[in-house]
């Protein structure tokens, strides 16, 4: 399970997702699809991480 994360943390790995995506689709993928193809799904899964990843704990009050 991923630590809480706060919004710089969301961005700072959804921005790493998709450069490390995007690298990958280079090295193994680019030869069957194009890039693009490989932009695009490293884009929603940045938008996914960025929108889906764990929140910070919020304080409750008595």
């Amino acid at each position: 399970m991923l630590p809480r994360m706060t919004i710089g943390n969301w961005l700072f790995w959804a921005i790493m997702l998709w450069i490390g995506f995007n690298f990958f689709w280079l090295r193994f993928v680019e030869s069957v699809l194009p890039q693009w193809v490989g932009a695009i799904l490293a884009t929603i899964a940045a938008a996914a991480l960025f929108k889906y990843g764990p929140r910070p704990f919020e304080e409750e009050e008595e």
